[in-house]
């Protein structure tokens, strides 16, 4: 008997005939699946990612761990950076004010008490990045000038120091690159203010 047509009487079999409906029961009993087989199973894969869990929190604590160490060298390297660029940035600026014929003792990255919080509303330090009396002298140093926001809080300190001292202050503002779409704005704002602006050129 071909395979299609035993499969076409086989559930009239089943229906009609005890013995083939054991014999079925039977054969099938070895394939399928209980429910304590089922249940087995199920606790297996529970180990088996019971303990691939492990595995991850034991790969995460560690790579947390790595992170860390990763950081700690990157807040060393941008510590010691810090430190260069601010000895660069003096001998360049002090370069600048000897072209100009000064040859001055600059105070750099000077504190001040702000108590009626004039130049920043959060806080009453006052930092000014270029100082010197007698000549009265003011300066703010910055890498590039990407908006107008640092040299708005540069006139309050201007004007913070010169309230403080009863006197007026040369004014300079130190930066190696400006943004070109501020540009003609900034020149507005520098010149109302009487600030000076020097791009330190590259030797």
């Amino acid at each position: 008997m071909e395979k299609e047509e035993f499969l076409k009487i086989l559930p009239k079999l089943i229906q009609e005939d005890n013995q083939v409906k054991g014999a079925i029961i039977t054969a099938l009993s070895g394939i399928v699946a209980t429910k304590d087989d089922i249940k087995q199973v199920i606790e297996e894969f529970d180990k088996r990612f019971e303990a691939m869990d492990k595995r991850f929190e034991a790969m995460q604590t560690q790579m947390d761990k790595r992170f860390e160490r990763v950081n700690e060298r990157l807040d060393n390297i941008d510590f010691g950076y810090s430190v260069i660029a601010e000895g660069i940035e003096y001998s360049i600026i002090k370069r600048e004010f000897r072209l100009k014929g000064f040859d001055l003792e600059l105070q750099i990255r000077q504190h001040f008490s702000d108590e009626d919080n004039y130049v920043h509303p959060d806080t009453t330090d006052i930092e000014i990045d270029i100082f010197h009396m007698k000549p009265n002298i003011v300066g703010e140093a910055t890498l590039k000038l990407r908006d107008l926001d640092k040299v708005r809080i540069f006139i309050r300190k201007c004007e913070f120091l010169e309230k403080m001292y009863k006197q007026s202050f040369q004014k300079y503002l130190f930066c190696f690159k400006v943004d070109e779409r501020i540009k003609q704005e900034l020149d507005i704002l520098l010149d109302q203010f009487k600030i000076e602006l020097i791009v330190p050129k590259e030797d």
